[in-house]
């Protein structure tokens, strides 16, 4: 009985909002959370007549659409955007009722497109071919657990969406090189690439990025079992405006290459090298030495790093605001940020290794 009291009131508020404010250009619904299981934020998306109300209200201005843990259906969500032809940006995170359906009504309905970002793993190749080809001003992709998806699509994005600037795919176990290169070929302007989890992504690939999208600013590349320094180095040469990169879990990584970068990308921000055991003190020196600026470092259970580079760290890098080194077997215990926080790590090593 309180349930159903809560969404009725949660339903009565949001069309007084949605009467209130005709000019609506965001719209952000998410499921929460009772007694274990997800409900939807409101009857919203299980009303077809609240899909009605939106429409008649917001189709002159809606902009944004995200939905997460929303129980919308495919014929819910073509009624929007026949009626919303202006949505540049739809976010549809574990909205498990939505099929292909939805995804190609969306591309001949918002041509507009510039955002998609998607976590709805029932689409299909059928649905990114269809936004590259008539949504050809996209600029941002990302695509989480979308495992139906092929190299057919990347290619597609690659030729159509030229002026891609931020590709993210992660648990893309069937992406090959083929699709990368054709990115890097045809995106240049790319400036974010997140290909976390894509095993079979190889140097190939990230080395045609570094010399095709120089203006890359972030990259990440998580459990990437294939990924070698060859790769890396590539990137701190010919991207040397990097700002973030992040090698969770890749066991190929070494010194050597992130060396390079502290060398070359002087402007890096964040770092994460957790899980990545072959890496030394000397690297860690280097980037505290050069990469002043750097604000997150995650160099968790990293076994060989000892207090030297922590020190150093400490010492050097003033504006560093998240700092994980827990699991590191030789670093003594005061040291690890498990038990400290950054001010009080801070003030731990200056009262114990002073500066001259």
């Amino acid at each position: 009985m309180f349930l159903i009291s809560q969404q009725l009131i949660l339903y009565k508020i949001m069309m007084i909002y949605i009467d209130q404010f005709r000019f609506i250009q965001h719209i952000v619904i998410r499921g929460w959370e009772v007694q274990g299981k997800f409900r939807p934020y409101i009857d919203l998306l299980d009303s077809f007549s609240t899909c009605i109300s939106i429409d008649k209200h917001c189709s002159s201005g809606l902009q944004s659409l995200s939905l997460t843990n929303c129980n919308i259906t495919d014929n819910q969500l073509i009624i929007i955007f026949e009626q919303c032809p202006h949505i540049i940006s739809l976010k549809l995170h574990y909205c498990h009722l939505i099929t292909d359906t939805s995804i190609i009504s969306l591309s001949h309905h918002c041509t507009g497109l510039q955002s998609l970002n998607s976590t709805v793993s029932q689409i299909t190749d059928a649905s990114i071919i269809s936004i590259s080809t008539h949504c050809t001003g996209l600029q941002s992709l990302n695509l989480d657990q979308c495992y139906q998806i092929t190299d057919a699509s990347i290619v597609s994005i690659s030729t159509h969406c030229t002026v891609l600037q931020s590709l993210d795919l992660d648990c893309f176990h069937i992406l090959t090189d083929a699709s990368i290169l054709s990115i890097s070929s045809h995106c240049t302007g790319l400036q974010a690439s997140h290909l976390n989890r894509c095993y079979q992504i190889t140097d190939a690939s990230i080395i045609s990025i570094s010399t095709h999208c120089v203006d890359l600013q972030s990259l990440a590349l998580m459990f990437s079992d294939e990924i070698t320094d060859a790769s890396i180095i590539s990137i701190s040469t010919h991207c040397t405006e990097l700002q973030s990169l992040n090698l969770y879990g890749s066991p190929n990584i070494t010194d050597a290459c992130i060396m390079s970068i502290s060398t070359h990308c002087a402007r890096l921000q964040a770092l994460n090298l957790e899980r990545c055991d072959q890496i030394t003190d000397a690297c860690i020196i280097s980037i505290s030495t050069h990469c002043t600026g750097l604000q997150t470092l995650k160099i968790a259970s990293c076994g060989r790093l000892t207090d030297a580079s922590i020190i150093v760290i400490a010492q050097n890098c003033s504006r560093l605001q998240n700092l994980q080194n827990y699991d590191c077997r030789l670093l003594t215990k005061f040291l690890s940020c498990s038990f400290l926080s950054i001010s009080e790590f801070r003030m731990k090593v200056s009262q114990i290794y002073p500066t001259s």
